[in-house]
């Protein structure tokens, strides 16, 4: 290779370092903007880039966030209907980045939530930003970023709330068809002069999202998987004999496309490893559930609506709205079949083991009744099936504790014996277990009773009978 060459390359990349910077200016610029206009699209949040400055170097800016509160805020608790944050951002232009996220990229980039009006509320460690991020663009579009929450506590106040969070910790990824972001905190700790006490430990989630980020932020539907995980939640309170806890709790979640992009479905999957407290003991619950031929169109139109209502209208209003948008969506949301399946409800308990499935489809619908509510028309379009099987002392267990708590609702407290009463619920369960068998109800198989129930085409059969269910409702 002569020297000429080398040199004109080696000058190329030069100039390249030295150009570059320039230009990517204009790129987070306008990167910042298409990120804040995506946030204050959302309804909760207002989102302004108040100040901008860019320079050949670098970039400053300043982000005003306001959360709106609404009716979310409790009429008893000392909160503002909304909460201003100020957020600041600062940026190096690449292709050389020494600061922030140092590399080869076309920008780094730190913002953080710097504003201590939030010290009214919440005390954190001094000269430590609430709320940090750091991250870089890469050559071809591509970002990576991290983030963290700093530990904090409530501040006194009149409410006789004290909260400790141990902060949070995050990490993501982003490109222009796919997100990825994790995190979790260790533990966030809450307590009431009341005697009340929450503790969660050990949270974690992560999201793989096939999907730009302005169109998740618009409500779009997309491919993708999530999870999220719960070590342990601690609940107590003074008038509760033993606290309730919940262990190892998992949710994943996904969700996908069909191939003529008009369709979705979308399947969550939750496990509990045990759940205790004074009235009952369970393990390895577990619930699965689909959901088959959703209209894309229908769920994205949802969003919006979803979006652009009033956060701080009364609850009643915004259902009142969302049921009319359903009504008018109907037709076009039945088209498609939709379908509804429990895979899973399964349970042990100490006295003996519970599992169930359900299916429910809607079917050859090709125009809506009138009255939109008609029950002869829905059932008439509805295949469903479900099964269910219980071990036989489990289910004299729960038919005795059903009697207790009917006996409790009954019996003023001056006439409650709980021996006499709980002598009652023993003599009367296996009666009321026998007049379900009489009636068909359940069956017996082995050490368990089952149940199979099916609707399919207007007709209701439990466990090989059919049941008049239609002809009564006819008349």
């Amino acid at each position: 290779m002569s020297k000429k060459v080398f040199l004109g390359g080696a000058a190329a990349v030069v100039a390249a370092f030295a150009v570059s910077p320039y230009f990517t200016g204009s790129v987070v610029e306008s990167q910042v903007k298409a990120q804040v206009a995506a946030l204050d699209s959302q309804p909760a949040y207002d989102a302004k880039l108040v100040d901008f400055q860019s320079g050949y170097l670098s970039s400053e800016g300043t982000i005003l966030v306001t959360v709106k509160l609404g009716n979310m805020t409790d009429d008893g608790m000392e909160l503002p209907e909304e909460i201003n944050a100020e957020f600041q951002l600062s940026a190096q232009h690449g292709l050389l980045l020494t600061k922030y996220d140092a590399g080869i990229g076309l920008a780094s980039w730190k913002l953080e939530l710097v504003d201590d009006k939030l010290r009214e509320y919440l005390e954190w460690g001094d000269g430590d930003a609430l709320y940090h991020m750091t991250g870089s663009l890469g050559l071809f579009g591509g970002g990576e970023y991290r983030d963290r929450i700093a530990k904090f506590k409530v501040v006194e106040n009149g409410d006789g709330v004290a909260v400790n969070f141990s902060g949070y910790q995050g990490r993501g990824a982003i490109d222009s068809d796919n997100i990825e972001y994790g995190g979790g905190f260790e533990q966030f700790k809450l307590a009431t002069e009341g005697g009340a006490r929450v503790d969660l430990k050990d949270m974690k989630f992560d999201i793989n999202a096939e999907t730009p980020l302005e169109k998740l932020l618009k409500g779009s539907v997309y491919e993708g998987e999530s999870s999220l995980s719960i070590a342990q939640f601690y609940f107590e309170d003074k008038t509760m004999e033993q606290p309730l806890v919940l262990s190892n709790y998992q949710m994943n979640t996904r969700s996908d496309i069909g191939e003529d992009e008009v369709n979705a479905s979308m399947s969550v999957a939750q496990t509990l490893e045990s759940l205790t407290s004074s009235v009952i003991s369970v393990n390895d619950i577990a619930l699965d559930i689909s959901m088959d031929n959703l209209n894309i169109e229908v769920l994205e139109a949802f969003q919006k609506l979803a979006a652009n209502q009033d956060a701080t209208a009364h609850p009643e209003v915004l259902l009142e709205e969302q049921k009319e948008f359903f009504v008018k969506r109907l037709m076009q949301f039945s088209e498609a079949e939709p379908s509804l399946k429990i895979d899973a409800l399964k349970a042990s308990f100490e006295q003996g083991d519970m599992n169930a499935d359900m299916m429910m489809q809607l079917a050859a619908i090709d125009k809506l009744p009138q009255p939109i509510d008609n029950q002869v028309f829905w059932l008439s379009h509805v295949n469903s099936d479900a099964n269910l099987s219980i071990d036989k002392p489990l289910a004299t267990w729960l038919a005795e504790k059903q009697i207790l708590m009917q006996l409790k609702n009954q019996l003023p407290p001056t006439r409650q014996d709980p021996e006499k009463m709980q002598q009652l619920a023993e003599q009367q369960a296996p009666l009321i277990i026998s007049a379900l068998i009489q009636q068909g109800f359940i069956t017996e198989q082995d050490d368990a009773y089952v149940s199979k129930f099916t609707l399919q085409d207007g007709k209701f059969v439990l466990n090989g009978n059919e049941l008049p269910i239609m002809q009564a409702l006819q008349q």
